[in-house]
């Protein structure tokens, strides 16, 4: 996938890989104290866990694909929890980091894929899928593909937990700009409000279009979550689902 999604996260991954993974403002050039970034991604899967438990959903723990990995600040919560975590990321720059971080653990496997699909994953092979805020990166019509993908690779019963960009959230002024410019317009405000171009492409895709993809492949939906700060330019959906 030699395309514009690819060399961004190759360069973000080269540049400021913390940074790209968590944005927060005051954390840009590397800024991030490490022990509390891998403490975030903790926090993140203690709370997945404890939701897992509040909707009844019996993961097994035995294998958990970690799509868009980053520098493994989730693969490595993870891997205390399942026995075998698949990391996958589309930039070498982040899996090289990912890999120096984490050398330490040995039930990770992190896995450079830029093609279109998860060929590299046998059919039903996975307990568990968990992919946040990583769809939203690529248009609408790869991030159907992909997860079409998450539902081949699953086995019956297996879990998928994603969460992406639906819509614009037009209680807010941020939400207004995105609808009507895009990424131009929320790159134009970064650079006025915090100084620079964040050089990440955002895309939404609707809830229905979800939905019927999931059907279309025997998922079960347990729960969507509608989830949006209230300065948040975007609604973004955390889908809870289970393969038949």
């Amino acid at each position: 996938m030699k395309d514009k999604h690819h060399e961004q996260w190759e360069k973000l991954g080269a540049t400021d890989p913390y940074w790209a993974v968590l944005s927060n403002p005051k954390m840009k050039n590397d800024k991030w104290n490490r022990t509390e970034f891998f403490q975030r991604g903790e926090m993140e899967v203690v709370n997945l866990m404890t939701k897992f438990e509040a909707l009844g959903i019996d993961v097994e723990l035995g294998s958990v694909l970690d799509f868009g990995c980053g520098v493994g600040r989730v693969s490595r919560a993870l891997s205390e929890r399942f026995r075998k975590v698949i990391a996958i990321d589309v930039s070498r720059s982040m899996l090289q980091e990912a890999q120096n971080a984490n050398q330490h653990i040995d039930n990770i496997d992190f896995i450079h894929n830029a093609a279109e699909d998860l060929s590299i994953i046998s059919d039903d092979s996975v307990d568990c899928l968990y992919t946040n805020m990583v769809l939203q990166h690529m248009p609408k019509k790869r991030q159907v593909k992909y997860i079409r993908e998450f539902c081949r690779v699953l086995q019956p019963k297996g879990i998928l937990v994603m969460k992406t960009q639906s819509k614009s959230n037009l209680k807010t002024w941020k939400g207004w700009v995105y609808l009507l410019t895009g990424n131009y317009g929320i790159n134009i405000i970064n650079k006025i409000q915090i100084g620079y171009f964040s050089g990440m492409e955002m895309h939404t895709i609707p809830k229905k279009t979800v939905l019927n993809a999931l059907d279309d492949e025997n998922m079960t939906i347990v729960k969507v979550d509608k989830l949006a700060s209230g300065h948040s330019a975007v609604i973004h959906p955390r889908y809870f689902a289970e393969k038949s």
